[in-house]
């Protein structure tokens, strides 16, 4: 017999299945980022990097297992420019995709309020933005 998901893992399903008709459940990265390598630059054009990086607070004390809340982040990273500048059109259209689901309902969370902040082209080439959001466990 499986042992029954944590509720920290089905709140990462939840946020997985958020991207669903946007981003390849197979370029989505729970917890950080993945090693880059050449061959990826050619297959990987934009891919997504799920963390809840803040402590979950426990809303009742005692209980574990319900009224958690915690912070999310989203990296939304997608390929540049081949001279490394931003591709505003497709960074704009990625970033909106991912916005306009919010508020995000899964059977485990609820993510609201996100604030979207543009961060930079990276080593690799790919342009990268942080969704950051508050997550609360239903």
């Amino acid at each position: 017999m499986m042992a029954e998901k944590s509720t920290i893992a089905k709140m990462y399903d939840d946020l997985v299945n958020a991207f669903d008709g946007i981003v390849e459940k197979k370029y989505i990265f729970v917890g950080g980022r993945p090693d880059i390598k050449e061959a990826d630059l050619e297959t990987m054009k934009k891919y997504v990097v799920i963390e809840l990086p803040v402590g979950i607070e426990d809303m009742v004390v005692g209980n574990y297992k319900f009224h958690l809340t915690t912070t999310g982040v989203f990296y939304l990273i997608s390929a540049a420019k081949k001279n490394r500048t931003f591709n505003v059109n497709a960074l704009s259209d990625f970033t909106e995709e991912v916005t306009d689901r919010f508020p995000i309902r899964g059977e485990y969370i609820a993510a609201t309020n996100p604030t979207v902040l543009v961060r930079g082209v990276d080593e690799f080439g790919y342009q990268i933005v942080t969704v950051t959001f508050n997550v609360y466990n239903k």
